[in-house]
């Protein structure tokens, strides 16, 4: 059982309850600020687990293709301003149905996906022919098995669904090779209807969290946390992970979008 007053981006004791919404008590550092819910998910140890894909699965999946391949054009546009990708070795963590795996592929690149839910790993078995890996970025199968062995990481939303995001991007940055290229977004903190759902909250003593309800949920691979610019550059430089660049997404104007890299060896 996870102590929760343990704050899951600093370490320190310091996290205390401050809003109580429908099924969930969101967290805050006195020490960070960091924000995150008292929910993890669990994961069985059997690697066969998991919701088989259904017609119906498919079918949704498929709905939802055209616009996730214009999100994830802008990805790949973004990781192309950083680095080339023909011959390079590179790992999508949280590759959901396979798209971007598949996109890095078609880019010449030799690519790998980690996906935990089974419905999506068969999904993109069957429409991209593309084999992703169940085992999490934080197992030894990756950790010892491809330690400094990309070129190329990228975690599109994701970072904001993972039980332990400090956890995360240590195991990433420890697959990269010195020199090798670490691409993220998630949510900002600091987005206006962040901010105004605190305000609300406080103002109405609880009555009115406005979308602080629906920007986290305890249910499997959903929002458990969300970071500022200023924690998320932190955190990635203490993975020994240099930001390149931060701006945010044209899709929205609130997501975090960031380019890091891997400092060479002996530097």
């Amino acid at each position: 059982m996870y102590d929760f007053r343990r704050c899951k981006l600093c370490g320190q004791t310091a996290a205390k309850p401050r809003y109580r919404l429908k099924q969930m008590t969101l967290h805050v550092c006195a020490d960070c600020g960091f924000h995150f819910i008292d929910a993890l998910d669990e994961f069985p140890e059997d690697l066969t687990d998991g919701s088989p894909l259904t017609a119906a699965a498919s079918r949704y999946i498929e709905s939802r293709l055209p616009q996730n391949a214009r999100q994830l054009a802008r990805a790949l546009e973004f990781v192309h301003a950083h680095t080339a990708l023909a011959g390079r070795q590179c790992l999508d963590i949280g590759a959901g149905a396979g798209q971007f795996p598949a996109m890095l592929r078609e880019a010449g690149a030799v690519a790998y996906g980690v996906e935990p839910q089974q419905v999506f790993r068969d999904f993109a078995r069957e429409q991209f022919q593309v084999d992703l890996r169940r085992e999490r970025i934080e197992d030894p199968y990756w950790r010892e098995g491809f330690a400094g062995h990309f070129d190329v990481v990228t975690l599109w939303d994701t970072l904001e669904h993972v039980n332990f995001p400090a956890e995360t991007l240590q195991a990433a940055s420890e697959v990269l090779k010195p020199g090798g290229f670490l691409f993220l977004d998630t949510p900002s903190r600091s987005a206006w209807f962040y901010r105004a759902s605190e305000w609300s909250y406080r103002l109405s003593r609880g009555r009115s969290p406005m979308l602080l309800n629906s920007l986290y949920s305890p249910r499997p691979y959903r929002h458990k946390q969300i970071f500022t610019a200023d924690q998320l550059e932190n955190l990635l430089r203490r993975c020994g992970l240099a930001p390149a660049r931060r701006s945010f997404s044209q899709r929205s104007g609130n997501k975090l979008v960031v380019a890091a890299r891997k400092g060479q060896a002996g530097t």
